[in-house]
């Protein structure tokens, strides 16, 4: 059998003394507070994560499919600056501004090293037999990745509450987490220079609410033998062709900053030569050449029209696992049956199955999910789309979220609960890494209230 069914832990969580229960929950919710998994809210203040009680676990045989399918997909993507420079219609499906192609065409060439820490969210769950060809990839990933710190502190808080009941559970197994973000991160900084010492992490230091582990990722580099700071892009400068920060000198910048924020920077007069050089010297991670990575990335690749600048096998995965995807403007375009319609009547025919996001916004923001709203909500929503000012919409097919239920700590107390799930898989050059997200909602984020779930490899015990 090529996955683990989980039964046998769920099993033995609910054999617990109701009190038992209660203390390991508790004790997820402690060690999750002290090892750094929280979240900015309002005001600024920090609150801790939730983390899902149990695990999801992969075979080798999962583990090895899903780096298959994660690096076709990231191939496909490597192949959208070069669609866009040589269409005029990929331009249209991925709009950049003029001061937006400025900055890309700083970069130099797309080639390996990737210069990219990436993630592909994804519906994949792993404890069903038809865990290979039930999902879809949502979106890409590429700037601003999170949960770098927050995956490998998630398996880490887990096992050492759950370490024993997976044992009992599957005694002819070993435990382990998926590969660490920061091992992928690390490897890409090495394989760009591998003289690299001193790293920033570049952060927009306006937001003060979202995700808060940089500080901890700048921590925890430490031991591959790199010095890590933090760093606002505005704070940087450049003296003699070397990168300075206030703490000193770098060798290589890590960005949670996506292009518009840096835009937005010097529009308001800040100088950001010293990123620009990064970005001409292949010394920025995710490089710039990865702004391309717009939800409407996936009309391209489930476009008939782009269909022969992929190769056999990436055709029959987004046949398969990406979902119909358009950016939202007038024009007729090829309908999930390849037939031609036009395109805005055809979001409000079918408003029950689709979804509407904005392109280039993360953490959730904006997204509408058809059937959940009203007609007028549904409209009101369109016509921002049309407007395309400040952002552009794509309309999407809704994909099937799967829910689980798992206990939690309600008010000092334990209760089961029924959780919408979304995998993200963790990219770099080589290898992958995953990280689980759960919520109420089908829109699933940690920036809007979710929670983590631990991704675990089982391997044979010898």
């Amino acid at each position: 059998m090529d996955y683990l069914p989980t039964h046998p832990l769920a099993q033995h969580v609910r054999r617990l003394d109701p009190s038992e229960l209660l203390q390991r929950l508790t004790a997820v919710r402690r060690l999750s507070d002290e090892r750094g998994l929280r979240v900015l809210g309002d005001g600024g203040r920090p609150h801790a994560i939730d983390l899902a009680f149990l695990p999801w676990i992969l075979t080798p045989a999962q583990a090895s499919y899903f780096r298959t399918v994660t690096h076709q997909m990231v191939e496909a993507l490597r192949r959208i600056p070069v669609l866009y420079a040589a269409r005029a219609d990929v331009r249209e499906v991925i709009p950049l501004t003029a001061a937006q192609q400025a900055w890309t065409r700083l970069a130099p060439p797309l080639r390996r090293p990737f210069a990219v820490l990436g993630r592909l969210d994804a519906t994949a769950t792993f404890d069903h037999p038809d865990w290979r060809s039930r999902f879809q990839f949502l979106e890409p990933n590429t700037v601003g990745v999170g949960g770098v710190y927050y995956a490998p502190t998630s398996c880490a808080v887990i096992l050492d509450v759950l370490g024993d009941l997976l044992q009992r559970a599957f005694p002819r197994r070993r435990f382990e987490p998926m590969p660490d973000p920061r091992d992928l991160l690390v490897e890409e900084i090495r394989a760009i220079n591998p003289r690299a010492r001193r790293v920033a992490l570049l952060e927009n230091r306006d937001f003060i609410t979202g995700t808060d582990e940089f500080g901890n990722l700048a921590s925890s580099l430490g031991r591959y033998g790199l010095q890590a700071v933090v760093a606002d892009p505005r704070e940087l400068r450049l003296s003699g062709g070397r990168i300075q920060c206030p703490a000193g000198p770098v060798d290589m910048l890590y960005r949670d900053c996506e292009l518009g924020e840096l835009l937005e920077m010097e529009a308001r007069g800040a100088r950001l030569e010293a990123v620009r050089e990064a970005v001409r010297t292949g010394r920025l991670i995710s490089g710039i050449s990865w702004e391309f990575d717009h939800k409407s990335c996936w009309e391209v690749l489930t476009d008939p029209r782009y269909a022969r600048a992929f190769t056999p096998a990436q055709r029959r995965l987004f046949r398969a696992h990406v979902p119909w995807t358009r950016l939202v403007r007038e024009a007729t375009v090829p309908d999930p049956q390849g037939r031609p319609a036009d395109l805005l009547p055809y979001i409000r025919r079918h408003q029950s199955r689709l979804v509407l996001k904005p392109n280039s916004l993360y953490g959730g923001e904006g997204v509408v999910v058809g059937n959940r709203v009203t007609r007028l909500v549904w409209e009101r929503t369109l016509a921002v789309a049309l407007r395309a000012s400040p952002v552009h919409y794509v309309a999407q097919e809704t994909a099937r979220i799967r829910v689980e239920r798992f206990p939690v700590l309600h008010r000092a107390k334990a209760r089961m609960a029924a959780r919408h799930v979304v995998s993200g898989f963790f990219f770099n050059s080589t290898r992958i890494g995953l990280v689980g997200r759960f919520s109420e909602d089908p829109v699933v984020n940690v920036s809007r209230g979710g929670g983590l779930i631990a991704a675990l490899r089982a391997r044979t015990s010898t």
